[in-house]
C-alpha cells in the first residue's frame, strides 16, 4: 500500500484529477481524505497496490497539474 500526500492551491481541481487518474489506471483507493488549512490544502490518498512503478507514473501525471504544489509518497505495509 502506498500513501500519496498532495499539497495544493485548488483542492477541488486536484481532488477531481486525482480521482480521475486513479480510476483510469484502475487503482484501488483504500482511503481518501482532504483538508483545508488557512494557507494550504492537503489531500491524502491510500492506494492498495504494491507496484512502485505504477505509483511513480501516477505521481508524474498528477504532479504535472498546475494546482499541485508538492507530492509526497510513502510506502506502507
Amino acid at each position: 500500500m502506498f500513501v500519496l500526500e498532495l499539497q495544493t492551491s485548488n483542492m477541488h481541481a486536484a481532488l477531481g484529477r486525482l480521482l480521475d487518474q486513479t480510476r483510469v489506471a484502475g487503482l484501488p483507493l483504500a482511503a481518501l481524505s482532504a483538508r483545508a488549512d488557512a494557507d494550504a490544502c492537503r489531500i491524502s490518498a491510500s492506494i492498495d497496490i504494491n507496484d512502485r512503478d505504477v505509483i511513480d507514473r501516477l505521481v508524474r501525471r498528477v504532479g504535472a497539474l498546475f494546482c499541485v504544489d508538492a507530492i509526497e509518497v510513502r510506502g506502507e505495509s
